[in-house]
């Protein structure tokens, strides 16, 4: 940090009286956390400022917001924004910012003397006390994201949203419908990267932000208490993205095991989010279609018929609306529809056939499904005070990720196509294809151990096929 601001200020001796460092860079620095970003206020010409930082420092000009006179600097991993000032002086230009510990500013030559922070509306004090503060009333009418972006600092920070903002933006919620839905989504994302999301999310729903984005989720608030949760499907949901968070967090599984697991959830989506973080959003909406599938059988229980089934079309119309990227589209509703799957092999006995099945449909993404699986039903179980239950199903959640662990052993032949082909002078490709199934899933269970028994069974196969 102090390297490349130091060089910032050789650059632009001339002008440094007329440039300021505002906003998260301030912040961030009062905080002692790392700075990638900085943003720049010109009393002049930012365009020609900012061109002459690039070609100095050998970074990347980008004419990035020319209507708003802002300028980007790319240089190695840190980004630098330099903009026209807004108003009279740096005093109104903080003013038209978002929150008081974002409205701070340092003359670039003062940058490391704290004692001189320019600092009109009290974010010093905010920072100390951890608070949220908006920096004026119209905050939120200026650009109604920054609603989403109080969630954010606060889940960044740990930091509490002051009651008089808090009660504006539950005034203003509804007027996040303005915002583009990529620019929503990039906040939401950025929340749930916090490893307790399930309290920002609960935040959110306090503050009305939820019912706005999402407005299918109002069904679930009106289904009530039943067998399977203890207040209503939507205060289940948020217990289950706190569960699965929990596991996330603990991974209580074999070290093999938890390789592969970690392996898999730090995939990396669209856009840098990261596919543990992804999940957390089929959690939320994994009982979305039950309001729509309720049934009372003969015996006046209620079931939710193919509620699954429902849930993946509601959610699909949701990614649909949110223009989430197809790799996160496509793994939340694969999670919604598949998500009681595992609890219905665990009451019907694990058979190899359904393990197979289900592993097949799923392949790596079982595994997703399995530790959802264990956070909605350990969640409702715990809910229920049901904890000895809830002890029963985690270990089979790990014996269903054992048998996972053989499904994926299988994916190495124990005959290669070439083998069947040249030993059995197979040409028949279909055929071909469905005898490799079919070794791979007598493999699985069990009834072929090795190449020997492969052979075999390729031998009684094809008999088979001449009788």
């Amino acid at each position: 940090m102090a390297i490349l601001i130091n060089r910032i200020k050789r650059i632009l001796d001339d002008y440094s009286e007329n440039v300021y460092v505002v906003g998260g860079a301030i912040r961030d620095r009062i905080l002692n956390r790392e700075i990638n970003d900085y943003d720049f206020v010109v009393i002049g010409d930012a365009a020609s400022i900012s061109k002459l930082v690039s070609e100095k420092l050998g970074g990347t000009f980008v004419p990035y917001a020319e209507e708003r006179g802002t300028y980007k600097v790319v240089y190695e991993k840190t980004m630098m924004d330099f903009t026209q000032i807004t108003g009279e002086d740096i005093e109104e230009d903080l003013g038209h910012r978002d929150f008081t510990i974002n409205a701070m500013a340092l003359r670039l030559n003062d940058f490391f003397d704290s004692n001189l922070i320019i600092d009109p509306f009290g974010g010093l004090y905010d920072i100390q006390n951890k608070k949220i503060r908006c920096v004026s009333k119209n905050s939120f009418d200026d650009d109604p994201l920054r609603m989403l972006r109080a969630v954010r600092f606060a889940s960044k920070y740990k930091f509490a949203i002051e009651e008089d903002t808090k009660n504006l933006i539950k005034e203003k919620a509804n007027l996040i419908s303005r915002i583009s839905s990529e620019r929503i989504m990039n906040e939401i994302y950025a929340i749930l990267k916090s490893s307790e999301s399930f309290k920002y999310i609960k935040m959110m729903d306090e503050l009305g932000l939820i019912d706005s984005i999402f407005p299918e989720i109002k069904n679930m608030k009106e289904l009530g208490r039943c067998y399977y949760q203890v207040l209503d499907s939507w205060y289940h949901s948020i217990k289950t993205v706190e569960e699965y968070e929990n596991i996330v967090k603990e991974l209580r599984f074999p070290s093999y095991m938890t390789k592969v697991i970690l392996s898999y959830l730090s995939k990396d989506l669209s856009s840098g989010n990261k596919l543990k973080d992804v999940l957390k959003l089929a959690a939320m909406f994994h009982e979305i279609g039950k309001k729509d599938a309720i049934y009372i059988d003969a015996d006046n229980h209620i079931q939710f018929f193919n509620h699954d089934v429902k849930g993946e079309k509601i959610v699909s119309g949701i990614t649909k609306r949110l223009k989430m990227a197809k790799k996160e589209s496509s793994l939340i509703k694969k999670m919604v529809l598949y998500h009681a799957n595992p609890f219905s092999i665990y009451v019907n006995g694990m058979s190899n056939k359904a393990m197979f099945k289900f592993f097949s449909d799923l392949e790596d993404d079982s595994i997703g499904c399995l530790l959802l699986s264990q956070a909605d039903v350990v969640a409702a179980m715990k809910g229920q005070g049901r904890l000895n239950e809830a002890s029963c199903y985690r270990s089979f959640i790990l014996n269903m990720l054992r048998r996972y662990m053989d499904y994926e052993k299988t994916k190495t032949p124990l005959l290669t196509p070439l083998d069947i082909i040249v030993n059995f002078d197979l040409k028949d490709y279909k055929l071909l294809n469905q005898i490799l199934y079919e070794l791979r899933k007598n493999q699985f269970y069990g009834n072929i151990e090795n190449k020997d028994d492969a052979v075999k069974f390729v031998e009684e196969r094809m008999k088979m096929e001449k009788i």
